[in-house]
């Protein structure tokens, strides 16, 4: 390994999640070995040979016996990096998509006091398909909302944890969804996050996904999040916005009364059912938020 490229005394391991990778996996790890001490693949039940050939290029594999997801993954990893006592774990796609040579660049922040550092594509726009960045725009948007944390790439693979993120970080999203999730958590236990500019590179088999289906798993998981998590600003929010369709449709009972119109019942039910489904879904934001409260 090169030694200018390792951190002063501390142990660092680059972790990547694979699925049906044998084709990329081999060459990633290889790259990737030149700058940390250890190289953790998870193959999440790949069913070619993802797994043999990342041991034949020096990688540690740690084998799902089915494919349990992205998230699932990344749950094992940070379990694996507690296990063997990692200072510092870099995360990057099996898909080549990453490049490793820029891991010296992106561990740099950790040193200065930072736990959770995201590899940014905000400069690499011109080489981003524009349904890709739309969809990441989108996403970041909602993810925002979840972490209150405002990031221009929140769903960006290429990362890196300090020590105490892989203390503290407890993901349970399995899915896509779980970067997302990630600075959710992070920002939740007061970890200090940043992100850094890194190249992509987009392959023509670079994921095993529709990207349209893969961006409303992940947006439909930030989405349950936020429910769950912030439940005040989910009810609350669409409730406020039923009590208003429900005031505009009795408004327009009422216009049509004193105008000397006909049957206003559609109106005046549609208005009924919106404001009741609205004051329902705020005190159900009230009571949820107040549980977090206390079980917080």
């Amino acid at each position: 390994m090169e030694q200018s490229t390792k951190q002063d005394s501390a142990r660092v391991a680059a972790a990547i999640p694979a699925f049906n990778e044998e084709e990329y996996i081999g060459t990633i790890v290889l790259k990737t070995r030149q700058y940390v001490n250890e190289v953790i693949v998870v193959d999440d039940g790949s069913t070619d040979q993802t797994a043999k050939v990342a041991r034949l290029a020096g990688a540690t594999v740690v084998q799902h016996p089915r494919n349990k997801g992205y998230g699932a993954s990344i749950q094992t990893l940070l379990a694996e990096a507690k296990k063997k006592d990692i200072n510092i774990l870099v995360l990057l796609d099996a898909d080549s998509q990453h490049n490793p040579d820029e891991i010296p660049e992106l561990i740099k922040p950790i040193a200065e006091g930072f736990d959770l550092v995201i590899g940014s594509r905000e400069h690499q726009a011109a080489n981003i398909p524009l349904y890709r960045r739309t969809g990441q725009k989108v996403i970041s948007y909602f993810s925002a909302i979840l972490s209150g944390k405002k990031l221009y790439d929140s769903e960006s693979g290429f990362r890196v944890f300090s020590k105490k993120a892989i203390a503290s970080l407890e993901l349970r999203e399995n899915g896509m969804s779980a970067s997302a999730e990630t600075i959710a958590e992070a920002a939740e236990k007061g970890l200090k996050i940043t992100e850094i500019p890194i190249s992509i590179k987009y392959t023509r088999d670079s994921s095993t996904l529709n990207p349209i289906v893969h961006g409303l798993q992940v947006l439909g998981g930030i989405i349950i999040m936020i429910s769950e998590k912030r439940p005040l600003f989910f009810f609350g929010l669409g409730g406020i916005l039923l009590i208003i369709l429900g005031l505009l449709a009795g408004i327009m009972a009422l216009i049509i009364v004193f105008e000397g119109g006909g049957a206003v019942t559609g109106y005046a039910l549609v208005s009924l059912l919106l404001l009741v489904i609205g004051v329902i879904s705020v005190v159900t934001g009230i009571i949820l938020n107040v549980l977090i409260s206390w079980k917080g």
